[in-house]
């Protein structure tokens, strides 16, 4: 039980840290004039439980909420902060079932309004994370998370990024082949952030890792979050194959627990764990961002499609049950 328990550790949390570290969703290519700013409303999130309400009227519900009702999926949302913002956020959702992990990125500039916080910045759904004890924090953000994407968040996992480079040394490094030179310098940063790693086939270790996990562009480039993510999957993927054969997956959980924060009993860790057997990194994660686009009213803005979001949710809830 104990090793199913870390093996489920290291597919949740140790994915979600090393996939989200230094994720900042900006997309500065995208940008475009608009006037107006209109964001949808989206009910409140479905209750929690394995057994549909006596008092649900089949008809009532769209073809998401009816997936959601009777799926064994948890649904955990991943916070990377700094100060009173959370700089990263993503949503890991399991499906116990069948073995999948999905990870969905949710810009940080995404729009989202909560009633009573109407100073600058404040409709940036990082920005919840400061709002304070009733409305902020983790537990803030799991409601708001929820009603963005219209389904539950049953956890929240809140991560101290300096484990990265501590994490990424606990299994010797990570072989990835650099596409070119990756050189940036920000001294605004706190701390400042220089990236030099030299094109080609290496191993990167401790800090070296988190600058290849942040880069998003060279100096005088524009930048592209899209083109990052996919790097950081791939990067994800080795660091979890690396630890399953080097049997070093005690020593990294172990050192994942000193930077990590959750809400999720001891109990419910023990059941998700004993459904990972066979869990394949390779096959078995899948990952996508928040359909939508950037825009710029004063601010700039992430702009959710509700649409897009509904297919892309219904997707992933519908993964398992078609591939049978």
């Amino acid at each position: 039980m104990k090793f199913y328990f870390k093996v489920f550790l290291l597919s949740l949390v140790v994915t979600s840290l090393l996939f989200g570290s230094g994720l900042y969703a900006y997309l500065n290519h995208m940008k475009r004039q608009v006037s107006i700013v209109e964001v949808p409303n989206i009910t409140d999130q479905s209750p929690q439980g394995k057994e549909k309400p006596i008092d649900v009227n089949l008809a009532d519900l769209t073809m998401l909420e009816d997936l959601v009702e009777y799926s064994n999926r948890i649904n955990v949302v991943i916070l990377g902060t700094d100060g009173g913002r959370a700089d990263t956020i993503m949503v890991a959702s399991y499906d116990p079932d069948y073995q999948l992990l999905d990870i969905i990125t949710v810009p940080r500039d995404t729009y989202n309004e909560v009633p009573g916080y109407d100073k600058p910045g404040q409709h940036k759904i990082n920005s919840v994370f400061g709002y304070g004890k009733v409305d902020g924090g983790s537990n803030g953000m799991k409601t708001q998370v929820s009603k963005l994407l219209g389904i539950p968040i049953h956890h929240f996992v809140t991560l101290d990024y300096n484990g990265v480079a501590d994490i990424v040394d606990t299994i010797g490094g990570v072989e990835i082949d650099v596409h070119k030179d990756l050189v940036y310098d920000d001294p605004t940063a706190e701390p400042p952030l220089h990236i030099n790693i030299q094109k080609g086939k290496q191993v990167l270790k401790g800090e070296k890792a988190v600058e290849y996990l942040r880069w998003r562009k060279n100096n005088g480039e524009e930048g592209s979050d899209l083109d990052r993510t996919q790097r950081q999957v791939g990067f994800v993927k080795a660091v979890i194959t690396k630890s399953l054969s080097q049997f070093k997956l005690i020593k990294v959980i172990e050192t994942a627990f000193n930077y990590v924060y959750t809400d999720m009993p001891l109990q419910d860790m023990l059941y998700y764990s004993t459904t990972v057997v066979g869990f394949n990194p390779s096959t078995d994660i899948y990952a996508s961002m928040l359909p939508g686009e950037v825009m710029f009213n004063k601010l700039s803005y992430y702009i959710h499609d509700a649409e897009d979001t509904e297919e892309l949710l219904i997707a992933v809830y519908r993964r398992g049950v078609d591939s049978e």
